[in-house]
């Protein structure tokens, strides 16, 4: 939004969603008087086209709460009990560089550790000043959430990147293999695009634990026993390097332990994979064969685990 949209008291003005999500919605703001009345998704957006959460649609209550908090509290008794003073900002300031200093004295600066995720994103909030400043202040680092950190630096060793499928392109999927996620409730964007493919022939596989709602929504849903995924992947690799469902120019040229791993995966035959996550042999071999069968060359085969859309 341009300082020109900020200032104009009235209309409708495109924005897009500072909160911690992936997503970060188009928006229209609709204003009068200065105030924000309404907040809709806008449809013009190439991925988002339109579709917004209710945190979001209320977003103008939250702007304009009467408890918001829009100066520096300090909190004058025990925790839980909600007594706060007023300060002001250069006593805020004050108490909290001194703090930092009484810490840096006696213990060391990594004993101040920034605690912290997104919340509302923005150019200052996000992956930018703060980083500078605790890294110039030598606090320890944070590795922010611990499923984000691990998801990405597993899908990195494998992949040699943090990149993934482009959302538009999940549209031309052959299949589409949601594993551990629930995109019904947590992807409303992702969902728009995949049933766009489903309707156009893709056929929609849902791996879990319990069948949510994306379990109901997909074709077919193969339930399987808590902590079990890793034995269905490796066997799954056991069919497809049993089958010749891989491409070996690809694993000689591009990646290494490809031989260790097809040693590896030889013990988890459909039988063994089976009776550890409770999936008959049928279906074991059934989702082998769907998953890295033949797929014709202007067709790609679109997988998102957990909230992540990537490509197979």
């Amino acid at each position: 939004m341009t300082q020109a949209m900020i200032h104009q008291e009235n209309g409708v003005f495109p924005a897009v969603c500072p909160l911690d999500c992936p997503d970060t919605c188009g928006l229209l703001l609709h204003k009068e008087n200065g105030k924000i009345v309404k907040v809709t998704g806008n449809p013009e957006h190439p991925i988002t086209q339109g579709a917004i959460c209710n945190k979001v649609r209320n977003m103008a209550h939250r702007v304009y709460h009467p408890e918001r908090v829009l100066y520096p509290l300090r909190r004058v008794g025990p925790k839980g009990e909600g007594a706060f003073e007023r300060i002001s900002w250069d006593e805020a300031i004050q108490e909290i560089a001194g703090r930092y200093k009484d810490l840096i004295e006696e213990y060391g600066s990594e004993s101040i550790l920034p605690y912290s995720f997104y919340g509302n994103m923005g150019i200052l909030s996000v992956d930018g000043m703060d980083r500078r400043f605790f890294n110039r202040l030598g606090a320890s680092r944070l590795k922010q959430s611990i499923c984000n950190s691990a998801g990405n630096e597993g899908w990195k060793s494998v992949m040699g990147f943090n990149g993934g499928t482009v959302p538009e392109d999940t549209v031309r999927a052959d299949v589409i293999l949601v594993w551990g996620g629930n995109i019904v409730s947590t992807n409303m964007h992702q969902m728009v695009i995949a049933e766009k493919a489903r309707k156009a022939g893709a056929k929609v596989v849902v791996i879990d634990v319990h069948k949510n709602q994306t379990g109901q929504w997909a074709d077919w849903f193969i339930p399987l026993y808590p902590g079990t995924d890793a034995a269905l992947a490796v066997g799954l690799m056991h069919i497809m390097f049993r089958d010749g469902m891989v491409n070996e120019e690809f694993l000689r040229k591009y990646t290494i332990g490809h031989e260790a791993l097809r040693e590896h995966v030889k013990e988890y035959t459909p039988e063994y994979v089976s009776s550890i996550t409770g999936i008959s042999i049928e279906d074991i071999e059934k989702l082998a064969e769907l998953y890295g069968g033949p797929i014709p060359p202007t067709s790609i085969s679109a997988t998102v685990f957990s909230i992540t859309t990537t490509a197979a």
